[in-house]
């Protein structure tokens, strides 16, 4: 199985020393989410993102900071999910 696009953005974004990586990152997320456009599809499309992500932690266990910023985003993103379906 490999890993979806945003994570191989992290992958190599992380590996570099890149001021405004994050950002980078972050964007690569949310172009992969403008796929989807049902709420309950771009949760399933985080989820998937997520799971990527704990393999990429695996394969590259130097990443794991970065990694962690970008899971805190995905946070933020469930977040607004949520709110936007109450």
């Amino acid at each position: 199985m490999a890993l979806s696009e945003p994570v191989r953005a992290v992958r190599r974004l992380g590996s570099t020393a890149q001021i405004g990586a994050i950002v980078m990152g972050e964007q690569a997320i949310d172009t992969y989410l403008d796929g989807y456009g049902r709420a309950d599809d771009r949760a399933i499309a985080l989820d998937i993102l997520l799971r990527d992500l704990a393999r990429l932690r695996c394969l590259e266990p130097d990443l794991d900071g970065f990694i962690g910023e970008v899971e805190r985003y995905i946070d933020l993103l469930y977040e607004d999910l949520a709110r936007r379906a109450a």
